[in-house]
């Protein structure tokens, strides 16, 4: 897996996660309301998370089979 990839994951994470916290700090809303956005949004940003790891996940996969069956090529 490239790291490339895996640091532009982490910097998006990173910037959904900032960008929902200053959101939600500077909204003007009860507490009540505000921690039922924290909760919602934290849900949101879980299920991109997962979504991204999946996508890494297969993305990796993909370059191991590469790898093997460059390695196979090269023992024939």
């Amino acid at each position: 897996m490239d790291r490339d990839t895996v640091s532009k994951v982490g910097l998006f994470t990173g910037g959904v996660a900032l960008g929902v916290l200053l959101g939600i700090l500077f909204a003007p809303a009860s507490g009540r309301e505000t921690r039922e956005k924290i909760k919602d949004n934290y849900k949101a940003l879980e299920a991109k998370t997962k979504e991204k790891l999946e996508e890494i996940k297969e993305m990796a996969k993909t370059q191991i089979e590469k790898i093997r069956g460059k390695k196979k090529e090269e023992e024939a």
